[in-house]
């Protein structure tokens, strides 16, 4: 018998015995180097000049990180520099033009080896903050000197609580400029609201509608909507993307949120009411029909029972549906014109075509993208595991 057993059991192989795990090491080492060097290269490219990486893209980033010794040129006032938010206000100064006023109350900075001497990365020390007699590394009074040709400041100069700040506002440089010049933080909303908004109707609808077919004894009307459902399974909105804005377009609806918020509900509820009905199928019956024999409404026995007990289902649609909303970038390319109503990804799109010299700028703008969906990842990946093993997808 116990030979008849050893038989029976399943012979590996060469393939099995030899080259199975050597294969399966080799897909997983060639999928980290496709998908995780590229974004470990994106976020240390971020923090590099657009000079550093036009010279060499793979070095490690230098000029952004060490400022300490580095030597500044002191620059006149002019009408093109980007103040920080308030600064003038606080100095009593109401227009960028009082260019006297601005050079006797401030320093300008400007680094000769970062921006091309365009005056995009600049500091400005107040000649207040600056202690009597101190001097530059060259003999000159700090608190007195005056822009000119050749003349510059050596950061150690500075009192310790400047070089910090000249140190943080250089590190940081890429990402403030891509979030105040390219107007980040308004698409970085839109974001935020296009996917809870639409996560919370596409799980909310999605329930309801699985609940309906698989636990409601109405089942042509069941069958009618699954198949419905599996149509639109099918479709994609690249596909109807031009009916959808002749439609949006004729009901009013274009450069709304709402119209968007309702393009996306409808895109995501067939995978929603797919993985919904799944799950809900497999609960027993007889908590809904102990429900029903309580006194309970359909209504109450979706949100006693249904909900708490689909909690897996829920984070995974959840997941899935806000990740594909977030990174989504046709719909709104298509549907919003206004800055009120572009996304995050649109704002990335339009800001990297007016800075195509600005490299920096434009991978950071990349990382404030991309950082939520790791956060989000990293968050939740537990519980989206857990609703995959819970049976949230399955046959």
């Amino acid at each position: 018998m116990a030979k008849q057993i050893q038989g029976d059991a399943p012979k590996t192989g060469f393939f099995g015995k030899y080259l199975a795990k050597p294969i399966s090491y080799f897909v997983f080492i060639l999928w980290t180097v496709i998908t995780l060097i590229p974004l470990v290269w994106m976020l240390y490219s971020s923090f590099k000049t657009n000079e550093e990486l036009t010279k060499n893209i793979y070095s490690m980033p230098h000029d952004l990180l060490s400022v300490s010794e580095n030597y500044y040129d002191v620059v006149k006032p002019q009408t093109n520099i980007v103040y920080t938010s308030g600064l003038l206000e606080s100095l009593g100064i109401k227009s960028t033009k009082q260019i006297d006023e601005i050079n006797e109350k401030l320093i300008i900075l400007e680094s000769p080896t970062i921006g091309g001497h365009k005056r995009i990365l600049v500091h400005f020390v107040k000649r207040d903050d600056i202690p009597e007699g101190s001097l530059t590394f060259d003999g000159k009074d700090l608190k007195t000197i005056q822009p000119g040709t050749g003349v510059q400041i050596k950061c150690s100069d500075l009192p310790k609580s400047i070089q910090i700040r000249i140190g943080w506002n250089t590190l940081w440089w890429n990402f403030r400029s891509a979030w105040i010049r390219g107007e980040l933080g308004k698409g970085f909303i839109n974001s935020i609201i296009y996917t809870v908004a639409s996560t919370f109707l596409v799980v909310l609808l999605g329930l309801m509608l699985g609940y309906g077919t698989t636990k409601f004894k109405f089942k042509k009307t069941a069958a009618i909507v699954s198949a419905a459902i599996a149509l639109g399974y099918l479709l994609d909105i690249n596909q109807l993307i031009v009916p959808l804005f002749l439609m949006l377009t004729k009901l009013g609806l274009t450069d709304t949120h709402i119209g968007i918020i309702m393009v996306y509900t409808a895109f995501g509820l067939p995978m929603a009411v797919m993985l919904s009905s799944t799950y809900i199928k497999g609960l027993p019956d007889s908590l809904v029909e102990s429900a029903y024999i309580d006194g309970a409404t359909p209504f109450r026995t979706f949100i006693s029972i249904i909900v708490p007990m689909t909690v897996p289902v829920i984070v995974t649609i959840s997941i899935m549906t806000a990740l594909g909303i977030w990174n989504e970038f046709l719909l709104v390319l298509v549907m919003a014109s206004k800055e009120t109503t572009k996304s995050l990804p649109v704002g990335v799109y339009s800001f990297s075509s007016r800075t195509g010299i600005q490299l920096g700028w434009q991978i950071a703008a990349l990382v404030i993208a991309t950082i939520p969906v790791l956060v989000v990842y990293f968050i939740f990946q537990k519980k989206l595991a857990e609703g995959v093993a819970g049976g949230a997808i399955k046959e």
